[in-house]
């Protein structure tokens, strides 16, 4: 009788011990919880609490502090991505959960109307793009310059607008290039008009020289860009690599080709440095960026004005030389090519 009194002694002193341990458990687990959504860290949060119902199955505190760690960790990622309508859903669950934190419910509200004023600038934003859009497929170049600059602007002052910065780049080129080629013209007849309005006589002024375009583009390589309609085009290569313009003064040559084929871990820095050590002549301008390097220089009474575009699979180049005597007859030319020059998308 005594060694089953014993026997069952043990029994109940393990049972304690065990649901002693357990409670220990439990709560360093709930701490370290509390301890991580006061350092805003909801994913360790959410995994603590976890840890803690494991401990105690069904408990009300640890289910409402997972449920809405989750949440709140699903709501950072989401907003992260700028899909703000699932992040705002994922906080509305935040804070109406009945049994949780009021604390986090605050934080949830705070970053809901952060959410909600980032998602009026983006739509305003879109809908300002989707205007200038309109305003080019109907020609009028002038007025989507102007909204183009007000974006431009907008991107400047607001962090979460950074991802337009390319379309904008691309449509600001795109009403260069059409202002470029046709405003000129424009611009002599309003000049015309306005002499012959104030003086009553024809205008005798002999009208500046005007290049025409040609738009050419690369199936291989994925660019292309305008050239002077007067320059000869030469015998495309037979691999379609690029092509090659030219007259008596002046010479534009485009073309692409394979990166990382040579050796593997190539940068932009890789080409920019051969480059620059190829050169033997005077270096006027020089700039490198992430993806794109430009370098100009004179050689053998020649200007020499190359741009590099590099990306994770092709590269993209173009090179023109001229005259340095005729500098102020092609440099509006080399501008005009450079603005139109589209590189392959990456």
């Amino acid at each position: 009788m005594k060694s089953k009194f014993k026997v069952l002694t043990l029994v109940i002193v393990s049972l304690l011990l065990l649901a002693s341990c357990s409670n220990d458990n439990y709560q360093e687990a709930m701490d370290k919880g509390i301890e991580s959504l006061i350092e805003k860290d909801y994913h360790q949060a959410a995994i603590q609490f976890e840890l803690a119902l494991k401990e105690k199955e069904g408990d009300e505190d640890a289910s409402s502090y997972f449920e809405q760690s989750t949440q709140m960790k699903n709501a950072l990622s989401a907003y992260e991505q700028k899909q703000y309508d699932p992040a705002i859903d994922s906080l509305n669950a935040v804070i109406n959960h009945r049994n949780g934190l009021k604390t986090l419910q605050s934080e949830a509200k705070s970053l809901r109307n952060l959410v909600h004023s980032d998602q009026n600038i983006t739509a305003s934003f879109q809908k300002n793009l989707d205007l200038v859009k309109s305003l080019i497929t109907k020609e009028s170049y002038n007025l989507a310059e102007e909204k183009i600059q007000l974006l431009q602007k907008d991107i400047e002052t607001n962090k979460i607008l950074a991802d337009y910065q390319s379309e904008v780049t691309k449509l600001s080129e795109q009403v260069t290039v059409a202002l470029t080629t046709y405003e000129p013209i424009v611009q002599q007849t309003d000049t015309d008009h306005n002499e012959e309005k104030s003086n009553s006589k024809k205008n005798k002024k002999k009208k500046a020289k005007t290049f025409k375009y040609r738009s050419y583009a690369n199936d291989r390589f994925g660019f292309s860009m305008q050239y002077p309609d007067d320059l000869t085009m030469d015998t495309p290569p037979s691999n379609g690599d690029g092509a090659r313009f030219y007259n008596a003064e002046f010479e534009v040559t485009a073309y692409g080709g394979h990166t990382n084929i040579v050796n593997e871990g190539e940068t932009i820095e890789t080409y920019y440095q051969e480059e620059l050590n190829s050169i033997s002549g005077q270096i006027a301008y020089q700039k490198l960026t992430d993806d794109w390097y430009v370098v100009s220089y004179e050689e053998n009474g020649q200007i020499f004005y190359e741009k590099f575009f590099f990306g994770p699979t092709v590269f993209n180049k173009f090179i023109i030389s001229y005259p340095t005597n005729k500098q102020d007859k092609y440099d509006p030319v080399t501008t005009h090519i450079a603005k139109t020059f589209a590189p392959a998308a990456q």
